[in-house]
């Protein structure tokens, strides 16, 4: 093999595994949003009783609150292409595995400033 071929294949190995860690990363993400959505989200009498409706649809959680018309801005949480976690557009990062409790509360965090409650 040529050096030249050699070092194509290396490079294509390369990128296999990047690619590979990056769909990890993002179904861990996923993971998590799914996770957080079902046991913090979605049972909250907190969130109802202010009036905040959310929807999750694998990828991302949006929370709004519907009754304050068409102007009234939201939050959407997303499990972005490289596995991080942005909310509103702005990045939290990565969820480590030993650092999932920690995601949480600032993602609790973001949702009661952002909805003042």
């Amino acid at each position: 093999m040529s050096a030249l071929d050699q070092a194509i294949a290396d490079l294509e190995a390369k990128r296999a595994r990047d690619e590979a860690q990056r769909r990890e990363r993002q179904q861990g993400a996923r993971a998590f949003l799914k996770e957080f959505y079902e046991a913090d989200v979605l049972p909250s009498q907190k969130l109802k009783q202010h009036g905040v409706h959310a929807i999750f649809d694998g990828t991302r959680i949006l929370l709004e609150k519907p009754e304050e018309g068409l102007y009234a801005d939201g939050i959407m949480i997303v499990a972005d292409e490289q596995g991080e976690i942005d909310v509103s557009g702005r990045s939290l990062g990565l969820v480590p595995p030993d650092g999932k409790e920690a995601k949480k509360k600032e993602l609790i965090e973001e949702i009661i400033s952002h909805f003042s409650l």
